[in-house]
């Protein structure tokens, strides 16, 4: 790799890292303080602690990576590559299931309905759904697994075919297929139903305000128009970082370094990306960030 595209990465990496670390960091301290805190929703801050844990952990892990692939460490160390592949692929299969339990969340609290077989189903969402947190992660360990002794790396011997990051990655077709089917198409579909449903309720609700004429700009229609609206942003985040990683899978395109490095700082700042996505979705981490930077200041 050249010294300038050395540099370049270098330069990203710290500015993402730092950035990512940082603010991940905060919506873990205050959405344990929140957790803590009688008056809010110990479910929905349970889950962002959860996810911004999450966060952190790969942020910290994609700068690692990053090192290791900028200075071709790998090339001394297959097995270390696969152990980060794995490390990797589950962080970000349980981010993806961690949006899906999100939305989730947001709909059955914006979902009203009298029927008692979907109040039993709430409840016990609720009640089951530290169980589902750990469920996920232990789901994604298990299809994650094999790459461990399925990855093969080989050493680019012809250097006009070699791609930017000088090696060549070779995965089983079958576990790309069970982690893509269950490490995001299942979950996706889920955000994307559970969003269907909130968005219909959403727009329901305003239809019923506009008939009794009461104010659209209440605080609860805003607090579960922005619910929505992360969740969205959150979806859209989550296929954008699935297509990129099925474009970088692509040989003809990571020939090219340029583009090879576009993808490389794509999947780099996305737990970057979430933390901003869920700081300005809530108000209370929202006002938390602006209050800390100002004590900073």
């Amino acid at each position: 790799m050249k010294l300038e595209l050395k540099i370049t990465r270098l330069v990203i990496l710290v500015i993402t890292g730092l950035t990512g670390t940082f603010i991940n960091s905060i919506i873990v301290v205050l959405n344990f303080r929140f957790w803590r805190d009688v008056t809010t929703s110990k479910s929905y801050n349970r889950l962002l602690f959860v996810i911004g844990l999450t966060n952190t952990i790969l942020q910290v892990h994609m700068i690692f990576d990053a090192i290791l692939e900028t200075f071709s460490l790998y090339l001394l160390q297959e097995n270390l590559f696969s152990y980060m592949l794995f490390f990797g692929f589950t962080l970000i299969d349980v981010n993806v299931w961690n949006t899906t339990w999100l939305s989730l969340l947001c709909c059955v609290r914006l979902v009203n309905s009298s029927y008692c077989f979907y109040l039993k189903i709430k409840a016990k969402f609720f009640s089951s759904l530290p169980l589902l947190i750990v469920g996920s992660v232990l789901f994604a360990v298990a299809i994650n697994l094999p790459i461990i002794w399925t990855t093969k790396l080989h050493r680019a011997t012809n250097i006009t075919d070699s791609p930017a990051s000088g090696y060549f990655i070779i995965l089983d077709a079958y576990y790309i297929i069970c982690s893509s089917l269950f490490g995001f198409t299942v979950p996706f579909c889920m955000t994307c139903v559970s969003i269907g449903f909130s968005i219909s309720t959403l727009l329901g609700h305003i239809r019923r305000m506009e008939r009794s004429d009461s104010q659209l700009t209440s605080a609860q229609l805003q607090g579960h128009y922005r619910a929505v609206k992360t969740m969205v942003i959150r979806g859209l985040l989550d296929f954008s970082f699935f297509f990129i990683i099925v474009l970088g899978a692509s040989v003809p395109l990571i020939l090219n370094s340029t583009a090879y490095t576009c993808l490389w700082l794509a999947v780099l700042m996305y737990p970057t990306s979430q933390a901003f996505i869920l700081v300005f979705g809530n108000p209370k981490l929202k006002s938390a960030v602006y209050g800390l930077m100002k004590c900073l200041d």
